[in-house]
Protein backbone atom coordinates (compact mmCIF):
# COMPACT_ATOMS: atom_id res chain seq x y z
CA UNK A 1 0.00 0.00 0.00
CA UNK A 2 1.68 2.99 -1.16
CA UNK A 3 2.06 5.96 1.68
CA UNK A 4 -0.42 8.92 2.41
CA UNK A 5 2.17 11.40 1.63
CA UNK A 6 3.24 9.65 -1.12
CA UNK A 7 -0.31 9.76 -2.80
CA UNK A 8 -0.28 13.94 -2.20
CA UNK A 9 2.77 14.27 -3.81
CA UNK A 10 1.57 12.37 -6.88
CA UNK A 11 -1.32 14.44 -6.78
CA UNK A 12 0.54 17.98 -6.75
CA UNK A 13 2.68 17.08 -9.19
CA UNK A 14 -0.01 16.52 -12.03
CA UNK A 15 -1.65 20.21 -11.13
CA UNK A 16 0.38 21.98 -13.42
CA UNK A 17 -0.61 19.43 -16.19
CA UNK A 18 -4.07 19.77 -15.03
CA UNK A 19 -3.72 23.86 -15.13
CA UNK A 20 -3.19 23.26 -18.75
CA UNK A 21 -5.91 21.65 -20.15
CA UNK A 22 -8.47 23.38 -18.05
CA UNK A 23 -11.51 25.53 -19.69
CA UNK A 24 -12.18 28.54 -18.48
CA UNK A 25 -15.62 28.98 -17.94
CA UNK A 26 -18.03 31.66 -19.44
CA UNK A 27 -19.94 34.23 -17.65
CA UNK A 28 -22.77 32.54 -18.76
CA UNK A 29 -21.61 29.29 -17.13
CA UNK A 30 -20.69 31.02 -13.80
CA UNK A 31 -24.45 32.86 -13.95
CA UNK A 32 -22.36 36.12 -14.35
CA UNK A 33 -24.67 37.42 -17.08
CA UNK A 34 -27.93 36.89 -15.28
CA UNK A 35 -30.71 39.78 -14.42
CA UNK A 36 -29.84 39.31 -11.09
CA UNK A 37 -26.13 39.76 -10.80
CA UNK A 38 -26.57 42.79 -12.74
CA UNK A 39 -28.86 44.27 -10.22
CA UNK A 40 -26.90 43.02 -7.27
CA UNK A 41 -23.84 45.13 -8.96
CA UNK A 42 -25.97 48.18 -9.44
CA UNK A 43 -27.27 47.61 -6.24
CA UNK A 44 -23.61 47.46 -4.11
CA UNK A 45 -23.18 50.70 -6.37
CA UNK A 46 -25.89 52.48 -5.18
CA UNK A 47 -24.97 51.11 -1.28
CA UNK A 48 -21.61 52.94 -1.96
CA UNK A 49 -22.65 56.05 -3.44
CA UNK A 50 -24.69 56.29 0.14
CA UNK A 51 -22.09 54.93 2.43
CA UNK A 52 -19.98 57.83 0.76
CA UNK A 53 -22.27 59.90 1.00
CA UNK A 54 -22.87 59.50 4.74
CA UNK A 55 -19.22 59.80 5.26
CA UNK A 56 -18.89 63.22 3.76
CA UNK A 57 -21.41 64.61 5.97
CA UNK A 58 -19.23 62.51 9.23
CA UNK A 59 -16.59 64.63 7.65
CA UNK A 60 -18.20 67.97 8.33
CA UNK A 61 -20.21 66.97 11.06
CA UNK A 62 -17.84 64.26 12.79
CA UNK A 63 -19.84 64.07 16.01
CA UNK A 64 -21.71 61.52 14.43
CA UNK A 65 -21.82 58.01 13.71
CA UNK A 66 -22.13 56.23 10.87
CA UNK A 67 -24.45 52.65 11.62
CA UNK A 68 -25.14 49.47 9.26
CA UNK A 69 -27.49 47.04 9.88
CA UNK A 70 -31.24 45.38 9.45
CA UNK A 71 -34.45 47.13 10.63
CA UNK A 72 -37.72 45.91 9.56
CA UNK A 73 -36.47 43.21 7.11
CA UNK A 74 -34.38 46.04 5.38
CA UNK A 75 -31.03 46.85 5.04
CA UNK A 76 -30.27 49.98 7.28
CA UNK A 77 -27.48 52.84 7.14
CA UNK A 78 -27.50 55.01 9.00
CA UNK A 79 -25.53 57.76 11.04
CA UNK A 80 -26.56 58.91 14.19
CA UNK A 81 -25.43 61.19 17.36
CA UNK A 82 -26.86 62.11 20.19
CA UNK A 83 -26.22 65.65 21.16
CA UNK A 84 -25.57 66.20 25.05
CA UNK A 85 -27.42 69.81 26.16
CA UNK A 86 -28.01 71.01 29.70
CA UNK A 87 -31.76 71.10 31.03
CA UNK A 88 -31.55 73.89 33.62
CA UNK A 89 -34.40 72.01 35.73
CA UNK A 90 -33.50 68.27 34.73
CA UNK A 91 -29.78 68.78 34.12
CA UNK A 92 -28.02 66.94 31.66
CA UNK A 93 -29.78 65.52 28.76
CA UNK A 94 -29.24 64.13 25.05
CA UNK A 95 -31.23 65.06 21.73
CA UNK A 96 -30.87 62.11 19.15
CA UNK A 97 -30.28 63.31 15.51
CA UNK A 98 -30.50 60.37 13.08
CA UNK A 99 -31.15 60.03 9.03
CA UNK A 100 -31.87 56.08 8.94
CA UNK A 101 -31.68 55.04 4.80
CA UNK A 102 -33.73 51.28 4.69
CA UNK A 103 -33.15 49.75 1.65
CA UNK A 104 -35.24 47.18 -0.08
CA UNK A 105 -34.04 43.77 -1.02
CA UNK A 106 -34.03 43.62 -4.53
CA UNK A 107 -37.53 42.17 -6.28
CA UNK A 108 -37.01 39.38 -9.02
CA UNK A 109 -38.13 41.84 -11.43
CA UNK A 110 -36.00 44.33 -10.57
CA UNK A 111 -37.41 46.61 -8.09
CA UNK A 112 -36.01 48.69 -5.62
CA UNK A 113 -36.93 50.92 -3.14
CA UNK A 114 -35.51 53.79 -0.44
CA UNK A 115 -36.89 54.91 2.52
CA UNK A 116 -35.86 58.27 4.61
CA UNK A 117 -36.19 58.22 8.11
CA UNK A 118 -35.10 61.32 9.68
CA UNK A 119 -35.20 62.36 13.34
CA UNK A 120 -34.00 65.57 14.34
CA UNK A 121 -33.33 66.14 18.10
CA UNK A 122 -35.98 64.16 18.86
CA UNK A 123 -38.43 65.53 16.71
CA UNK A 124 -39.42 63.03 13.61
CA UNK A 125 -39.77 64.12 10.33
CA UNK A 126 -42.19 63.03 7.80
CA UNK A 127 -40.16 59.59 6.18
CA UNK A 128 -40.14 59.98 1.85
CA UNK A 129 -39.29 56.78 -0.04
CA UNK A 130 -38.56 56.22 -3.73
CA UNK A 131 -38.71 53.26 -5.73
CA UNK A 132 -37.01 52.27 -9.15
CA UNK A 133 -36.30 49.59 -11.39
CA UNK A 134 -32.31 48.93 -11.09
CA UNK A 135 -32.06 48.23 -14.84
CA UNK A 136 -33.41 51.30 -15.87
CA UNK A 137 -30.58 53.72 -15.57
CA UNK A 138 -32.67 57.08 -15.08
CA UNK A 139 -34.13 55.03 -11.71
CA UNK A 140 -30.74 54.29 -10.51
CA UNK A 141 -30.14 58.25 -10.97
CA UNK A 142 -33.35 59.21 -9.53
CA UNK A 143 -32.31 57.21 -6.34
CA UNK A 144 -29.39 58.80 -6.21
CA UNK A 145 -30.60 62.01 -6.44
CA UNK A 146 -33.59 61.20 -3.97
CA UNK A 147 -31.02 59.55 -0.95
CA UNK A 148 -28.76 62.90 -1.27
CA UNK A 149 -31.66 65.05 -0.94
CA UNK A 150 -32.89 63.26 2.32
CA UNK A 151 -29.36 63.67 3.49
CA UNK A 152 -29.50 67.33 2.55
CA UNK A 153 -32.81 67.76 3.92
CA UNK A 154 -31.77 66.28 7.36
CA UNK A 155 -28.25 68.51 6.96
CA UNK A 156 -30.78 71.70 6.74
CA UNK A 157 -32.92 70.64 9.20
CA UNK A 158 -30.42 69.62 11.69
CA UNK A 159 -27.66 72.75 11.33
CA UNK A 160 -30.84 75.30 10.85
CA UNK A 161 -32.94 74.59 14.15
CA UNK A 162 -30.69 74.83 16.81
CA UNK A 163 -32.07 74.35 20.44
CA UNK A 164 -32.81 77.93 21.21
CA UNK A 165 -30.70 79.44 24.48
CA UNK A 166 -32.98 80.20 27.18
CA UNK A 167 -33.70 83.78 28.18
CA UNK A 168 -31.42 85.88 29.99
CA UNK A 169 -32.63 88.08 32.60
CA UNK A 170 -30.88 90.95 33.54
CA UNK A 171 -31.46 92.88 36.86
CA UNK A 172 -32.09 96.68 36.07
Amino acid sequence: MTDFREKLREIRATEQERMRHRVPLTDHELGLDSPATHRLEVRAHLVKDLEQMLADFIAEAPTFEMGHGFFEGKYALSISYDEPFLDEARGLRKHFSRINFLLDPCSADGTFAITAKITVRDRDLSKASDTGNLDHAEDVARLKKFAEAQLLRFATDYFATKTPAPPVHTAN
